[in-house]
């Protein structure tokens, strides 16, 4: 499916127009893995040795397709609840590795953490594919 945008560009008195167009895959949209996608990726953890406040990760996706992760949250031993995004959001493509950290979280502190990861797909149902092939 070919979709077509004009952008305007204004000068002056007159204006220009370019046409751009872009072939994309049917309708790919963010779904949340599910529980056997989310048992090919893995998180390890650590803190910096420089600063007790910097919780570190490496996000490895074992799955076809990229996945990206927008937050992690964490529980604290007090019981308090703290959820952080990620901005940009943490882009793994397939059988790849990236790092992430988080600044506040002292592991003296902290009882459990979690991702919130996602891909691109057509259907909750289907498979993880990369939007840009």
């Amino acid at each position: 499916m070919k979709s077509w945008v004009a952008i305007g560009l204004f000068m002056g008195a007159g204006s220009v127009w370019a046409m751009s167009g872009w072939s994309a895959k049917d309708q790919l949209r963010g779904f949340d893995l599910s529980p056997n996608e989310l048992k090919q990726v893995s998180i390890q953890s650590g803190w910096s040795s420089d600063d007790p406040q910097l919780m570190m990760f490496e996000v490895g996706n074992r799955l076809s397709g990229p996945i990206y992760c927008v937050g992690a949250s964490f529980e604290m031993k007090d019981g308090q609840k703290i959820q952080h995004s990620f901005d940009p959001k943490v882009y793994v493509p397939a059988n790849q590795k990236r790092n992430a950290s988080v600044r506040g979280i002292e592991k003296k502190n902290l009882k459990n953490f979690g991702f919130t990861c996602r891909c691109m797909r057509q259907a909750p149902q289907r498979v993880c594919e990369n939007p840009y092939k």
